[in-house]
């Protein structure tokens, strides 16, 4: 996952990666739609200051072999 971050940009001020990594990981296992709205609703308590939600999604998507 954090090789995706990476890759996709996930990341910008640094704030919230560690949470958003830690709960992609946990989304991983849960039983969470594969589609991108899905992603959002099972990320949503996370808060990203900067807006990089959609290369959140894309990091997620890539480790899930949805990319």
């Amino acid at each position: 996952m954090q090789a995706a971050f990476v890759a996709h940009d996930a990341y910008q001020c640094g704030y919230c990666t560690s949470g958003q990594i830690m709960s992609a990981v946990a989304l991983l296992e849960e039983p969470c739609e594969p589609n991108d709205a899905d992603i959002r609703e099972c990320m949503s308590g996370n808060i990203c200051r900067c807006g990089a939600y959609p290369r959140i999604v894309a990091a997620i998507q890539e480790v899930r072999g949805k990319s």
